[in-house]
């Protein structure tokens, strides 16, 4: 069972990491070392790629700082990681699906349509779903349940985003609870069953904070 590995559906396979400040000779000597294979990493790993140079790193910050902003007027709790670069919402796994259910809930799409936005400049941002359960049941059913729920999700995004290449997806089980949040009461197991949707600055957003856009 792999806890916190990729689903690999429309994802791309490899993953081209930018090179800022090279030249282009240096560029193609260190082409193989720049290509990294997304369904070898952890979320954690994944969550570092692509690398923000110190240069543009506080353009970067200011920018994401204030989609977090708009992120948390929305209602949605928010967070980041990654020194401020990537933005952390959460959407409790009880607003989107029944119990035991893999099935998007009528009322989800009201949940999830302010993520559309993220995949409508393609390489802009790149979108991970990392989606939790409690611990009430066995590792595999655990596993397959928020496994059925990424690929519920990804469906979602397939029909609705502009595009889904930059879109990742992340089955974690009972794997990561919140800390002091404890398996142990009916309150604790529903914090612990979750989506938390990274939004990831991608190599066009790098970009445009390198010239000065953002």
């Amino acid at each position: 069972m792999m806890i916190g590995r990729i689903i690999k559906l429309t994802l791309p396979v490899i993953f081209l990491v930018l090179c800022f400040g090279v030249s282009p000779a240096q560029k193609k000597d260190n082409a193989q070392e720049a290509l990294v294979d997304l369904s070898e990493l952890s979320l954690d790993e994944t969550l570092m790629l692509p690398d923000v140079p110190d240069k543009q790193a506080s353009y970067i910050k200011s920018y994401m700082r204030r989609e977090a902003q708009a992120l948390q007027k929305m209602g949605y709790k928010v967070e980041t990681t990654r020194n401020g670069e990537v933005v952390i919402a959460t959407i409790p796994a009880d607003e989107l699906f029944a119990p035991n259910d893999t099935v998007l809930r009528p009322t989800a799409a009201d949940r999830l349509k302010a993520f559309l936005p993220y995949f409508r400049t393609h390489g802009k941002f790149k979108v991970i779903l990392a989606m939790h359960s409690d611990d009430t049941g066995s590792g595999n059913y655990l596993y397959g349940l928020t496994e059925k729920r990424i690929l519920a999700l990804y469906d979602y995004f397939d029909r609705h985003a502009a595009q889904t290449d930059m879109l990742q997806g992340y089955p974690m089980a009972d794997s990561d609870p919140l800390k002091n949040t404890p398996n142990t009461t009916a309150d604790g197991r529903r914090t612990n069953r979750r989506l938390e949707i990274f939004i990831v600055p991608g190599p066009m957003l790098i970009m445009d904070a390198k010239s000065k856009k953002i």
